[in-house]
């Protein structure tokens, strides 16, 4: 008898796919291409010889972290979600499989190729050891910390899947999962340091705490050659230890829950109340649903549609309170230092990253859920133009997120001013409009052309927010490049140059994917676009690709078991 044999499958199927090759082969080049930038960076060119090995170390060891982070929210928090949206998860329990064989199955499936990209970029970060200043232990440690880190991203991921159905909260309640696990016992820390300053005399009764996030294991492979820290050296095997057995307490849970809750079971009288409930509150009772209703029609039918929740644009308002209450608090009881370029522009950048993603997820999650379930081809047989489809969601939109942008931009005229030249404040306001539109056209075109939300997301993501910086280190690189190979004197980069280059750049970005791409392919292909079928070949159930035939494909993966 074969031991867990979608996993052996998995490997088997993996071997004989070029993406896995692919996958090897580009972690490793974006590896050497960020290595070969940093060497030519001028902050590499100032530091001292002996250190270039350890500041090389650091920021690809941090950006390897970050990665592995967000690998769960990316890659394994819809993989279960997705089969019961599809009714076919039962059919694999039709046999004679147990829990933990699908939770196993949909671990290697999802996450070999980011497993195998993460063992392709550490021979990069052993080149750090050749230059100096990063010793063997470092590297190991390093690389115990990502490769920990991934699995228990992973496992978090799959355990938020198997309880939940919508593939946009499977992601984000996934992200949110990893980032309270990572940051939360941070803070419990920091709240014990304000209220109680003499708990930090005693070094023992803190590190079991800090311990259990995987950002301490981080913090201790930073400054290990730095004798710095009053934790003991045995707590970072402590924490690579609890962090591991967090992992393997989601897998477990996994595979506890998923057995009992993939059927569709009779309906409790209980939660019918409560989701009775839960509906009222959300689009309010009969009487004030259908004047709201008769409201929205007036005005174009897909606003009603996609704004039919009657709370939803207050969500907008309550981060911006959330987030600028936070500030505030932290203004008035550390003053200046909230107001420090190091702490203001990290803010900054972070509370725009989130609203941005924010956005494209409210532009394509209500086409991606009507095409999936049909209701987008009605719609089009009606007399509802394409225009005016549009013109409906880019007025849900706008109730949504135009009355707390405009808040937001006026706050941060009024504290960025202090500390930055007026262009600066000025650019920055009119990126943040640019990207916003930018990321609404192409989110409703991802909506129709992604397979799933979650894609639709990372898509517009990638091109408005990753991108641009891409780009802006390229051109970085190239004018070092053409400063010591080329030029007689130095070329100086001022900040008002790379402003205004890093500007440039986002802009076009955003005219060419936002207006000449997305907009475009709306306005002229919006109707083959949302009845257009997959092709020939379907993605199977466990990550494989299968041709379609008359049969269904997790039929075909059930029979090969």
């Amino acid at each position: 008898m074969t031991v867990l044999p979608i996993v052996e499958r998995e490997l088997r199927v993996a071997a004989r796919r070029r993406a896995t090759y692919r996958v090897r082969l580009g972690a490793a080049m974006v590896g050497i291409v960020i290595f070969g930038w940093m060497m030519l960076t001028s902050f590499l060119n100032a530091a001292r010889v002996a250190d270039r090995g350890l500041v090389l170390f650091h920021y690809l060891f941090g950006f390897a972290f970050v990665y592995c982070l967000l690998a769960g929210a990316r890659l394994t928090a819809d993989c279960l979600s997705e089969e019961k949206r599809d009714d076919t998860l039962g059919l694999l329990f039709l046999t004679d499989l147990r829990g933990y064989d699908v939770v196993l199955g949909k671990l290697v499936a999802t996450s070999l190729n980011s497993f195998y990209g993460l063992l392709a970029i550490l021979p990069v970060m052993a080149l750090t050891t050749q230059l100096g200043g990063v010793t063997a232990g470092e590297l190991v440690h390093s690389a115990l910390v990502l490769l920990n880190t991934l699995f228990f991203s992973l496992a978090a991921g799959l355990c938020v899947s198997t309880v939940s159905r919508n593939e946009r909260k499977a992601m984000f309640a996934a992200l949110l999962a990893v980032l309270f696990a990572t940051f939360g016992p941070l803070l419990l820390t920091f709240l014990l340091a304000l209220y109680w300053p003499g708990v930090f005399e005693n070094p023992n009764a803190i590190w079991p705490i800090l311990t259990l996030s995987p950002a301490y294991s981080l913090w201790e492979v930073m400054f290990w050659s730095v004798p710095i820290t009053p934790f003991p050296q045995t707590s970072f095997w402590w924490s690579l230890l609890l962090v591991h057995l967090c992992g393997w307490l989601c897998l477990s849970m996994a595979s506890h829950i998923l057995p009992r809750i993939w059927q569709r079971r009779a309906a409790d009288s209980r939660l019918v109340r409560h989701q009775e409930r839960i509906e009222q509150l959300a689009y309010g009772h009969s009487g004030k649903r259908s004047a709201f209703r008769r409201r929205l029609l007036d005005v174009n039918p897909f606003l009603w549609l996609a704004a039919r929740q009657r709370w939803k644009h207050f969500y907008v308002w309550f981060y911006l309170a959330a987030v600028g209450g936070t500030w505030l608090w932290g203004w008035l009881k550390y003053g200046e230092v909230m107001m420090d370029r190091k702490t203001l522009v990290p803010t900054v950048l972070i509370f725009q990253v989130f609203l941005k993603i924010w956005m494209i997820s409210e532009a394509c999650s209500r086409l991606v859920e009507d095409r999936r379930s049909g209701a987008l081809e009605l719609l089009l047989s009606t007399p509802l133009t394409t225009s005016e489809i549009l013109h409906g969601q880019w007025l849900a939109l706008r109730r949504q997120f135009a009355g707390p942008l405009l808040v937001i931009l006026l706050l941060e005229f009024e504290v960025l001013q202090r500390e930055f030249a007026i262009e600066t404040v000025f650019v920055n306001a009119g990126m943040l409009l640019a990207d916003m539109v930018a990321l609404g056209w192409i989110g409703m075109w991802m909506g129709l052309k992604a397979r799933n939300t979650n894609r639709a997301i990372l898509g517009g993501v990638t091109r408005v927010l990753i991108l641009p910086w891409l780009a802006y280190y390229g051109a970085g690189m190239g004018l070092e490049l053409a400063r010591q190979f080329f030029a007689k004197g130095p070329i100086e980069w001022s900040f008002h140059a790379r402003l205004y280059t890093w500007a440039a750049i986002g802009l076009l970005i955003d005219l060419g994917f936002g207006f000449l791409w997305a907009r475009r392919g709306l306005v002229r292909e919006f109707r083959a676009a949302a009845i257009e079928r997959s092709g020939p070949e379907t993605r199977g159930r466990f990550g494989w690709r299968l041709r379609r035939t008359g049969g269904g494909t997790v039929q075909a993966a059930v029979a090969t078991l």
